[in-house]
Order: structure tokens, then sequence, then C-alpha cells
């Protein structure tokens, strides 16, 4: 990974952007529904053509999206096994029709493996364009090398093929690093070889979170750059990493500590003990619908006061609506800092788990119980996914391996596009993170 970042940013220097430049930026949001995860509605081509929801995955490094003629292939819950159900692709990216693609690559083809391989995309070539956002405020990015899927199998059930194509993941881009584990076009390599940004850092942030608990979160990304304080509350840290041996895809930090108190009658925070000593760091994966952690839900239940709905279905809930969930409640999570004698936490609202997950479930009344996107007790495995990264400021620093965070969701500003992004600071090639300690 070092030497090819190392080979781009030789032939970039001269063409880095300065400081005061508007930096390449993405408007995100967090819906409600379904198993929503952080996303950018893009609409690809000149003319824009429809938005594509594309999960913006901090889990994965390859960029790809629907071209024409695509099919999904589900029915069969085994992996590696094609399944009866044959669904068109609807919403896909017709490159035929835009203006200012490039020449169509069929000498690399690409394939995308994700849920421990339970889903498989094939990409037999690539193509260059531009692509602009549903929100129209935010500028369009030209010249975007992408991979153009037209196959997919998921290992899932489909009794009678009833689940619909728009059901399924239409476009991922990937954030991760570049590394020996990786394949496929990267964005932010693109970015960075074309000289727009002059590090392959990002930041991505969300305002404060919608009036309604059912409303959608709005966030902003921008790379190769950092904004200002007003974006973020308390320090910036940089954590302290525990990656995996070996060859691994993603950003790994250190287990932090968990602290909550009663959400009805807030007090003295508790600490809630790890159920699985053995899991010695976390994933951080924008492009997971659930917080996965390893702390025990018996005494989360107690300090906090919500439930293990196990009717119908077993998940953690509040015993009441989505919106009668007190604003204020939150689960407080401690991480450790790479520099001595310092730390973060990150105070995550438990409305950002209330994302719907389990509305469709039958027998669920949503008037009486609100599904949670999280999942405790779990052996092996401590994911933050999109509830989290609700609440917190992230800065990604490939080349000095530096991942920092601050408390997010304080700030205003991502639906009115560059003008509610305020200023920012360039990320230098080899620079630490600009503020963070």
């Amino acid at each position: 990974m070092e030497s090819l970042l190392l080979a781009l940013l030789a032939t970039t220097a001269s063409a880095a952007p300065s400081p005061n430049s508007q930096p390449p930026a993405i408007p995100l949001t967090y819906n409600y529904g379904g198993y929503p995860r952080i996303q950018a509605d893009i609409a690809w081509g000149t003319p824009p053509q429809k938005t594509i929801p594309t999960i913006f995955d901090t889990g994965s490094s390859g960029f790809w999206v629907y071209g024409p003629n695509a099919t999904i292939n589900d029915g069969s819950q085994y992996h590696y096994t094609v399944g009866p159900c044959n669904k068109s692709v609807h919403n896909f990216y017709n490159w035929p029709a835009s203006k200012t693609h490039a020449k169509l690559d069929t000498k690399h083809g690409y394939a995308f493996a994700y849920g421990g391989n339970g889903e498989i995309v094939q990409a037999p070539s690539s193509i260059n364009d531009s692509f602009s956002f549903g929100n129209t405020k935010w500028p369009a990015l030209s010249n975007n090398e992408v991979a153009l899927a037209n196959w997919t199998v998921v290992a899932q059930g489909d009794a009678g093929c009833k689940i619909p194509e728009s059901d399924f993941d239409h476009s991922i881009l990937g954030l991760a690093p570049i590394s020996p584990a990786t394949s496929g076009p990267s964005f932010r390599g693109n970015l960075l070889s074309q000289g727009k940004t002059k590090s392959s850092s990002f930041s991505m942030w969300f305002d404060k979170p919608p009036k309604s608990a059912k409303g959608s979160y709005q966030g902003t990304a921008i790379f190769g750059a950092i904004p200002s304080k007003s974006k973020y509350s308390g320090e910036l840290v940089r954590l302290k990493q525990t990656p995996s041996q070996g060859t691994y895809v993603g950003y790994y930090v250190s287990v932090p500590k968990l602290t909550a108190t009663s959400i009805t009658k807030p007090g003295k925070g508790h600490s809630i003990g790890v159920s699985d000593n053995t899991v010695k760091q976390c994933l951080l994966d924008s492009g997971t619908g659930q917080d996965r952690l390893p702390f025990s839900q018996k005494q989360a239940l107690s300090v906090t006061g919500l439930i293990e709905y196990d009717k119908e279905a077993s998940f953690l809930a509040w015993n009441g609506s989505c919106d009668s969930i007190p604003p204020a409640a939150t689960l407080n999570y401690t991480f450790a800092g790479a520099t001595a004698g310092k730390s973060v936490t990150i105070a995550v609202p438990i409305r950002s788990y209330a994302r719907g997950e389990f509305d469709q479930i039958p027998g669920v009344d949503t008037s009486k119980v609100c599904g949670l996107s999280l999942s405790l007790d779990e052996y092996g495995d401590c994911t933050f996914g999109a509830p989290f990264f609700t609440a917190a400021f992230a800065v990604f620093n490939d080349e000095k391996k530096q991942v920092a965070l601050a408390q997010g969701g304080v700030s205003t500003g991502a639906a009115d596009g560059p003008g509610g992004l305020g200023p920012v600071t360039v990320i230098g090639a080899g620079q630490d993170v600009p503020g963070s300690v």
C-alpha cells in the first residue's frame, strides 16, 4: 500500500490543490427503513441520470455500479450457488447515454465479495465518467473510474422470487485503504492520481440529528482535507489502532469502554462490561447497518432500560415508539488515544439505532416497540457501523496510518452544499491530521 501511495504522490505533487480551493466532496444520508447504511445518492453521466443509492463503505475498497443488462440472482441460501431467481436491474448507469463517458475498458474485469462471500458481484469492465448528486447544491465530480457490474449472486432464500431488485445494493463506493487484499477501481486513488487531492485522506461527519426519529440524517465527506472545528466538539484524537495480522481490509481500532445511564432517569454513568475478552479490535465500517459489539447485553438492559424483544423475532428494542426515545439518551464509547494520556468519548444517541430494521416483521407494533440496529453479546466480532457514524466525526489518513475521532452530530450545513461547509484545511502528503492530538 505504501509503495503505491508514494508513487501516486510523486506524480501528483505539482498538481495539488491550493489550501483555499474546494476539495472533492460527497453529500451523505442515513435514512429510515429496511436495512439502511451510510449512502450517497449519485447521478451518473451528462446529463445526470436517475440517482442510484450508493453505499459509502469504509469496510471495502472497490467502486462499482450496475451497468446495462445486469442481473441479480438469489433464491439459494448456499454460498457460491446460483438460485432460481433472476432479477433484471432497473436502476443502473446507462453509460452509452452519457456525453462525458470515456472509452469502455474491457481488458480488466473485477469481482467483489461481501458478507463472508454471501454476496458476490461480477464486473467485467470499467469506465470513467462524471457524476453528480441528488442534492444538486453540491458540484459534480468529473472523470471517476468505476467498475460496471452485470451479475450478482446473493446467498439467501427467496420463496416465490418475491424480493424486489430494488432491495439489493446497486452500487458500493469503497473507502478502505488500498492493499494487496483489495481489488477494483479506487475512488480515492483516482482522485490522488489526477491531482485533485494532495493525499488520500478523507473526513466524514453528520450534522445534528433530525427532529423526527424517522427523519433522514444529513452528512458530508470531503477528500484530502478537513473542515473547521465547527463540525465537531471536543478534541480530535488519533486512536490507538490494532489491525489484524497479515492482509486485511478496513480500519481497525482498539475496543473502547462502554458506559451508559438510565434512559428515563439519567444519572451517574455505569460501565458495561465486555462479554468476549478475546476481542481486541473493532472495525469501523460505515457499510454495515448495525453496531455489532462484544458488550454484555444483560448489563446494558439493566442500566439503560432497553428490552430484548423476543416474540416474532429477537432483537434489542426500546419499549415504546421510536419518537418516544429521549433525544439526550446515549451510549458512550471511550476510545484510547495513540498519544499517551489521550482518549475520546463518542456519545451515540440511542435514536441513531432506531432506523426501522425490524419494522416489517409480522406482529411488530411500531407504536409500542422500537427495534434497534444494535447487537450486543457478539462473540469474535466488534463492528461499529452506520449508527456509530452519525455521532462520530472521523478522519482517515492512510499515509500516516491514522484514524482520528471527535464527537460529531453537532453541526449544520450539509444540505447547503459548499456554502455550508465553511473553511477547510488541506491534508498534505505525510502530514498528521491537522488539529489532532
